[in-house]
């Protein structure tokens, strides 16, 4: 049922921003030598005809959304520093590309001709192109949460922008009709659809909740249910039969017009994330992917669950899979980035995650047999079973320089050889090579697999074997290094 429409009004006077058009040719990319493109693409469905681009394009900011031609035979593309890229009959009037903002474009809406539209950025700027006139804006006023979309009033003549929190911003003819702004939300409002009478809208919310007002009917939603990812956006049918939604993974979720497919293959996709939806016509509809978010420390949620499962699926250990990027996870990302020959530095940018979804398993030098491998070249230990890599580690070997421990001088390094797992202590010990926890001796020198509290991607330890407390721990409770067990050290320590 909609919810109460007790809540904010948006004040309907606000900052004129206008902007002048900055010309962006369809499919070209701002000049911008020194940044890394962005992949994107547009994909059809049902009815709605595919016209490019088909196999992605080359931008410096990715797109974030979209808008359909009334014709239904064109859309049009914004990127985030609002680039415009028009296809079929939607013809380019403008754009905000090559232009300062003040925040970043977040989404975009057409105007009923077909004639013009308009772009909101996320302080609540509006840019007018064409025959999209200007109503007002949120840009200069302080607002509670970031603005996240709009919609165009059916009669050309007014916008609605919503935030995060679910505040409506009325601009025009569009007529407030209620909002959430000031109600408890449990997942942040993702964006918004105008009901084709323009008498109404529905919002939805990033785990698929649908809010609606005036004469938007509720037609069910995936709040409370598990998603694979995230809502991103929405799409109303322009019969007034429904609506769409669009996880960021592709998936596409029908409530009244019919299902057309969707951009969800598996979970080894390579496709981009999907940012946004156009409806083509009660029979199709178009999704927009925008780049691959790059994942690192601290982050959290499903985006960094289904990165623990490739690194895990691939043999990269990460423990518990909790959508939480924690510093065991941050290891299995050391230990992929290493063994790739990528960049080391613990981030997965969007080239890394493409990586890893076509990356095999690890191959380990053993060819059969079982044996623990030590690669000093690569800072990598390996567990292998039957010559295969069950689990590869991150670890951090001797520097081979000298150091002094109570007046005595030693060398830190780690011998390389064949030996063997002689001895294991279940608990902390100190001595000359520093302080080890569940060391798993393997050289009369002292020298042991063991858990330690720092485990760079380089090495760093007096000669033994690095690897995190929570990795000794996994190592000790399923029996990895066994009394017995073969230790295989190679390679040649990197120098810094």
């Amino acid at each position: 049922m909609p919810p109460s429409t007790r809540s904010f009004f948006a004040p309907l006077l606000a900052t004129v921003v206008l902007a002048v058009g900055f010309v962006v040719a369809p499919g070209a990319a701002p000049a911008s030598a020194s940044a890394e493109p962005a992949r994107n693409t547009v994909t059809a469905y049902g009815a709605a005809p595919d016209l490019g681009p088909s196999s992605g394009m080359d931008l410096y900011r990715p797109l974030v959304g979209m808008a359909a031609h009334p014709g239904n035979n064109g859309y049009w593309a914004v990127a985030s520093d609002g680039g415009i890229f028009a296809f079929g009959d939607a013809a380019f009037h403008g754009s905000m590309g090559g232009h300062p903002l003040n925040q970043p474009i977040v989404g975009m809406a057409a105007h009923p001709s077909g004639d013009g539209y308009w772009m909101v950025a996320a302080d609540g700027g509006i840019f007018t192109f064409g025959r999209a006139e200007f109503f007002g804006s949120m840009g200069g006023h302080r607002l509670n949460q970031p603005v996240v979309g709009m919609a165009a009033h059916p009669d050309g003549t007014g916008y609605w922008l919503v935030a995060a929190d679910g505040g409506i911003f009325t601009f025009g003819s569009a007529r407030f009709h209620g909002s959430m702004g000031g109600h408890r939300l449990n997942q942040r409002i993702v964006g918004m659809a105008a009901d084709p009478s323009g008498d109404g809208y529905w919002m939805v919310a990033a785990d698929g909740g649908i809010f609606t007002f005036g004469s938007a009917e509720f037609r069910d939603s995936m709040g409370g249910k598990e998603l694979p990812a995230p809502i991103v956006g929405m799409a109303a049918a322009p019969d007034g039969s429904g609506y769409w939604m669009v996880g960021s993974d592709g998936q596409v979720y029908e409530f009244g017009p019919p299902d057309h497919g969707n951009a969800a293959v598996d979970d080894d996709s390579v496709q981009p994330p999907v940012v946004g939806m156009a409806a083509h016509s009660v029979e199709g509809y178009w999704l927009v992917h925008g780049e691959r978010l790059r994942v690192e420390f601290q982050d959290r949620g499903p985006h960094v669950e289904r990165l623990q499962r490739r690194l895990r699926d691939r043999g990269y250990w990460v423990g518990a899979i909790d959508g939480v990027f924690g510093e065991v996870t941050k290891q299995a990302v050391y230990a992929f980035e290493k063994y790739e020959g990528r960049r080391v530095d613990g981030r997965m940018s969007a080239a890394d995650q493409d990586a890893l979804v076509r990356a095999s398993r690890p191959v380990a030098r053993t060819t059969s047999g079982d044996v623990i491998e030590v690669d000093k070249t690569r800072q990598l230990l390996f567990f292998v079973r039957n010559g295969q890599v069950v689990w590869a580690f991150n670890t951090s070997t001797g520097t081979e320089e000298p150091y002094t421990y109570r007046g005595e001088q030693y060398m830190a390094d780690t011998p390389p050889g064949r030996w063997e797992i002689y001895r294991e202590i279940d608990g902390w010990r100190e001595s000359n090579l520093g302080r080890l926890y569940r060391p798993k001796y393997f050289h009369t020198d002292g020298i042991a697999i063991h858990g330690y509290t720092f485990v760079p991607p380089y090495p760093a330890s007096h000669g033994c074997v690095r690897v995190t407390l929570e990795a000794i721990d996994y190592i000790w409770a399923n029996g990895l290094a066994p009394i017995g067990a073969d230790v295989w050290v190679y390679g040649t320590t990197p120098r810094s």
